[in-house]
């Protein structure tokens, strides 16, 4: 085979293969065996049909089979052509090739770019993990009984974290919220609908509404003013002030169990003091990761400090659309509506583009760290980090072993991890214990 390359951008080539008309025809003879060997054809035994009889049948998919056979060998070819070190095909083709004539085959393929090994070595970052003191434990074990609280109807005030049950209607202007932004919903009106009673402004959907509720009683009913946020997702209500008719019809206070033993073993703890053990083990696990965390993020920022290099396009394009559907989901879930994302869509893409650069390169310089320290990922460590997806995403670990694409991400980000953990470790990474041979 015959390679030409062709320079496009820093990260990407253009391949032109010529394949000889004799290794054409090979590829065609063997594909035509393989389709003789399987064919079955009325008369005929199957693997028994002449030649000639099954081209003339399956021509079109020995045709279709023999350029996909083709494409592959030469994109192999490629991979292994010392001049590029492949990172992605970005695109394969073949030109129309008439019988007994060469076949030439085009790729446009993303290239690792070059650049120095940032010297790991010397990064040192410590995991720095605040303390779980007598107050934390306690205020995790209010939040538990908060969790298990029920609500009972009083004729008292509404206090803080009660529920109540009430009826609003909303204007600016004197006219109508729901008519002013239709699809408002429930920030527009609501017949009879629960609000927590001095709600965070994070957590209710009117928080002057939810402001007003404490110390209000069945029956009470007041106006109640709403100043809604200059980067509102609803476009028609940004920066307005709107007037609620607020009416209460009923009040239901919390009331916490006590910490006694049968609530203590409720929630599988032995006595207090092993309760107050368990959660402070709890918290101390969870300020434990967050800090591992912080600290594997101080450590790559240190080391793409000063790194630049051109990137793959292909893989800035692919995390970005990544990226881009991931803040898209999360502000729809927050209640943005597709209006707003499609006015904000720019902005959206500039900030997941950017996040996709920074994404990438960390990738590329921790593969280049992890092959020149010949890191491998073990049978038993991918299997690990198959259960692991299996569990964060509820998905059966058969099924992601079954899946080809997301065994290899699962494997890539696996190594990568390794080749972070080398670099926290100074260099040197535990004795791992040797496979069995099956």
């Amino acid at each position: 085979m015959n390679i030409k390359i062709k320079e496009s951008t820093p990260t990407r080539r253009t391949v032109t293969v010529t394949v000889p008309a004799a290794d054409v025809a090979a590829s065609e003879t063997a594909v035509l065996k393989q389709f003789a060997k399987e064919a079955r054809l009325p008369g005929f035994r199957p693997g028994k049909a002449p030649e000639a009889m099954v081209r003339s049948r399956y021509a079109a998919d020995i045709t279709k089979e023999t350029r996909q056979r083709i494409l592959s060998e030469g994109y192999d070819k490629v991979r292994a052509d010392e001049r590029v070190k492949v990172y992605s095909l970005v695109s394969a083709n073949q030109d129309d090739t008439a019988e007994g004539k060469d076949a030439v085959l085009h790729f446009e393929i993303d290239v690792l770019p070059e650049f120095a090994t940032p010297k790991w070595r010397t990064i040192k970052v410590e995991a720095k993990m605040d303390p779980v003191t007598d107050t934390d434990v306690q205020t995790q074990i209010d939040q538990i009984r908060a969790q298990r609280a029920t609500f009972e109807k009083t004729e008292s005030a509404a206090a803080k974290a009660d529920y109540v049950r009430l009826s609003y209607s909303g204007t600016i202007n004197g006219k109508p919220l729901t008519e002013i932004a239709p699809e408002a919903g429930l920030l527009g009106q609501a017949e009879s609908t629960w609000e927590e009673a001095g709600a965070e402004s994070d957590l209710a959907l009117i928080p002057s509404i939810a402001k007003a509720l404490v110390g209000m009683k069945a029956g009470d009913a007041r106006s109640v003013e709403h100043t809604f946020p200059a980067d509102h997702t609803q476009e028609a209500l940004r920066g307005k002030q709107a007037s609620y008719a607020v009416t209460i019809s009923e009040v239901r206070t919390r009331k916490l169990p006590e910490l006694d033993d049968a609530f203590i073993q409720s929630v599988g703890a032995k006595d207090k003091a092993d309760l107050l053990e368990q959660v402070r083990k709890g918290l101390e696990g969870q300020r434990r990761q967050q800090a591992e965390g912080k600290r594997r993020e101080e450590a790559l920022d240190l080391l793409l400090k000063g790194v630049e290099f051109p990137l793959p396009e292909s893989a800035v394009e692919r995390e970005t659309y990544d990226l881009f559907m991931e803040y898209a989901n999360l502000r729809v879930r927050g209640g943005a509506t597709p209006e707003s994302l499609e006015k904000d869509r720019d902005q959206i893409m500039a900030d997941s583009r950017k996040a996709a650069a920074t994404r990438v390169r960390t990738q590329i310089v921790l593969a280049q760290i992890a092959r020149e320290e010949k890191l491998a990922v073990t049978q038993e460590e991918l299997g690990q980090a198959v259960v692991r997806a299996a569990y964060a995403t509820r998905t059966a670990p058969e099924k992601i072993a079954k899946d080809r694409d997301q065994l290899i991400l699962i494997q890539r980000d696996t190594l990568l991890n390794k080749a972070l953990d080398l670099i926290l470790a100074g260099g040197t990474l535990p004795a791992q214990p040797a496979e069995k041979q099956g």
